[in-house]
């Protein structure tokens, strides 16, 4: 059995804080989801203070992602495991579509337009919009219209009836023409530059750490708790980007484009991890049947 350390370890180094909340989501859509389907909350309250987190953090989290129906739980004897529900799977795995196979590489010359009014009494539903577009890859082109590199007319219109939003958007496939060129389109709709400084940070960040543990790796110095919490900080902030960079395609794309350097260390570091970081995982979880 796999016994939690008496206080929370320090916080492992990472771009963006890790939240209780946030860290449950990164669990469960990488590792409980396609693993195991359920988790003990015990587990729970063990990786999250390996992870630098306290026990009353973690099940509060929990409690208020059950509160919103994000997951569900179920009784075994005295103890509560919690898996995804569907509307939680629905978002895990549009999140690990966006996160692990870019649809950048190519690219049929349309855009997904996207027109939307929601008067000023329900501004909090026009927020919650608005988030929800950035990360379906939509940039501002102009005031309620909204630009997407790819046809993602199916994922607006459940994002809509989702939201009670149905009533105020429309959305069209269209083409550039006339005076305005697709590269225009990219630069009033995106900072290019602010996404690409956010890439430039994780490469300075995570660049020397992949050197480093691939060193220890082929030393066999790199224990199964270090890189499961590597791997889970890496994920972390990772899983951010879908949010700021609409995943253009190449042709719109600087060259030398340092989001595809970013990805290529994403993707070599996350692969070194998993073996170790899954042991972990597995371990943890053992203690859920034993004791």
């Amino acid at each position: 059995m796999v016994q939690p350390p008496k206080r929370p370890q320090s916080k492992p180094p990472s771009l963006a804080p890790l939240r209780p909340r946030s860290m449950l989501f990164t669990l469960f859509g990488d590792y409980v989801y396609l693993q195991r389907g359920d988790i003990w909350l015990g587990s729970l309250v063990i990786i999250g203070s390996a992870l630098g987190m306290s026990e009353v953090a973690v099940r509060s989290a929990v409690a208020r992602l059950a509160r919103e129906r994000w997951v569900v739980a179920r009784r075994s004897g005295q103890r509560s495991f919690y898996r995804l529900s569907p509307a939680g799977r629905a978002l895990i795995e549009e999140g690990t579509q966006r996160i692990y196979r870019a649809d950048g590489r190519g690219w049929d010359g349309n855009w997904c337009l996207l027109t939307y009014s929601i008067p000023e009494s329900r501004r909090s539903l026009r927020d919650r919009m608005r988030k929800q577009l950035a990360w379906l890859g939509f940039g501002p082109l102009g005031s309620g219209t909204y630009v997407a590199p790819r046809d993602v007319s199916v994922q607006v219109r459940r994002l809509a009836e989702r939201l009670g939003a149905d009533g105020f958007a429309k959305t069209f496939i269209a083409r550039g023409a006339g005076a305005t060129s697709d590269k225009q389109i990219v630069a009033q709709s995106w900072d290019l530059s602010r996404i690409a400084h956010a890439y430039e940070r994780f490469i300075t960040l995570y660049g020397p750490l992949y050197t480093r543990d691939k060193k220890r790796k082929s030393r066999r110095e790199l224990d199964d708790r270090d890189a499961f919490i590597l791997r889970f900080v890496l994920t972390h902030d990772f899983r951010r980007f879908p949010f700021i960079d609409p995943d253009l395609p190449r042709t719109l794309l600087p060259k030398r484009w340092v989001g595809a350097r970013a990805r290529s260390l994403f993707e070599k570091y996350h692969a070194m991890l998993t073996d170790g970081a899954m042991r972990f995982f597995d371990a943890v979880c053992a203690s859920s049947t034993s004791g």
